[in-house]
C-alpha cells in the first residue's frame, strides 16, 4: 500500500513538473530593442494565436508609448510618428501629437510544412519601425509576448538594414499537443493490433462468422476518424499523423474485418453443413425395438 501510494504521489508529482515546464514555454515574454535609451518608443507585440494553415500570426500591436523627451507631459507622443511592421499588407500607422496610440491587430506570415504535423516547425520575422516628422529612426524597445497555448515561441535578435528592431521567430508544437498527438497515433496503431488479433481468432480456428468480434472491428474502424480529427490544431490530411499511424490502422482494420467476415462466412457454411448433415443422419437411423411385456389380465 505505500509503495503504490509512494508511485501514485511521483506520478503526479511528474505530470504537475511537466505542466510547469509547458506553461514557461508557451507564455513567454522576450525583450530586444534600445531598452537603455531613456529617449525611446515603447512598444508590445502579443501573439495571439498561430493560424498553421494559412501560415499566418495574429499579433496585436499595444502599449505603444513614448518615453523621455519624446513623451509630452501627459505621457503622449510630443511629435508625429509613424509606426511601421513587416506585416501582411505592409501596415503603418499614423501617431498625431498629443493623441494615444491605438492597439492594432494584423497577420505576420510564417514558413513551415503543415503536413509535418505533430512535429512542424515555422519561421519568421517580426520588425517594428517608429520614423518621427523628418524621416528618421526612433528608438524602440519592442516586448514580444507568446500567448497561444498550443505552440512554443524561440526568439532571437537580427539586424534591419533601416534600423528598427528585427526578431526571428521560431514557432514549435508545445510539449502537450506533441504528448497527445503522439499518444492518438500509438492509441490507432494499438487498435489494429487488437482488430488483427481478433480476425486471427476467427480465422485461425475457423470459428466462423462471429459477429461480436466483426462488429467490434467496424465499430473501430469507423471511431478511428473522429479519434484522429480529435488532436488539437486540425491537422490536413496527408500529415505525418497519417501516414505514420491512421492510413495504416485503417487499412490494417478494414482487412482484418473483410477476411473475418468473407472467409469465416465460408467456414460458417462448411460448420453448418457439417451440423446438417449430422442431423439428418440421426433422424435416419430407426429406433432399437423395445419389448414389450403384456400386462396379464386376472
Amino acid at each position: 500500500m505505500i509503495i503504490a501510494s509512494a508511485l501514485l504521489v511521483a506520478v503526479i508529482a511528474a505530470s504537475v513538473a511537466g505542466y510547469l515546464t509547458s506553461r514557461n514555454n508557451t507564455d513567454q515574454e522576450s525583450y530586444f530593442g534600445d531598452g537603455d535609451n531613456p529617449d525611446r518608443v515603447n512598444v508590445t507585440a502579443w501573439i495571439t494565436k498561430v493560424d498553421s494553415a494559412t501560415q499566418q500570426l495574429s499579433v496585436t500591436i499595444i502599449d505603444v508609448a513614448a518615453s523621455g523627451k519624446l513623451a509630452d507631459p501627459d505621457g503622449n507622443f510630443a511629435q508625429d510618428v509613424t509606426l511601421t511592421t513587416a506585416a501582411i499588407g505592409n501596415w503603418k500607422a499614423e501617431i498625431k501629437a498629443g493623441d494615444p496610440a491605438p492597439d492594432i491587430d494584423q497577420k505576420v506570415g510564417v514558413d513551415g510544412a503543415v503536413t509535418d504535423y505533430p512535429f512542424d516547425r515555422y519561421t519568421g520575422r517580426l520588425e517594428v519601425h517608429v520614423y518621427g516628422a523628418d524621416g528618421s529612426n526612433i528608438p524602440v524597445a519592442l516586448t514580444v509576448i507568446n500567448t497561444d497555448p498550443f505552440f512554443g515561441l524561440n526568439t532571437s535578435a537580427g539586424t534591419s538594414q533601416n534600423g528598427g528592431v528585427l526578431v526571428n521567430l521560431g514557432l514549435h508544437r508545445s510539449m502537450p499537443t506533441i504528448i497527445f498527438a503522439v499518444f492518438i497515433m500509438v492509441l490507432m496503431l494499438g487498435l489494429a493490433i487488437g482488430a488483427v488479433v481478433a480476425a486471427f481468432y476467427i480465422l485461425n480456428w475457423r470459428r466462423g462468422l462471429i459477429f461480436p468480434a466483426c462488429s467490434m472491428m467496424a465499430a473501430i474502424l469507423f471511431a478511428l476518424i473522429p479519434l484522429r480529427n480529435a488532436v488539437p490544431g486540425n491537422p490536413p490530411i496527408g500529415s505525418i499523423i497519417d501516414f505514420g499511424s491512421f492510413f495504416i490502422a485503417e487499412a490494417v482494420i478494414s482487412i482484418s474485418l473483410i477476411s473475418s467476415i468473407v472467409v469465416g462466412f465460408r467456414h460458417q457454411r462448411k460448420i453448418e453443413l457439417a451440423e446438417s448433415a449430422t442431423t439428418e443422419v440421426l433422424d435416419e437411423t430407426p429406433l432399437e425395438d423395445t419389448p414389450t411385456v403384456a400386462a396379464e389380465r386376472p
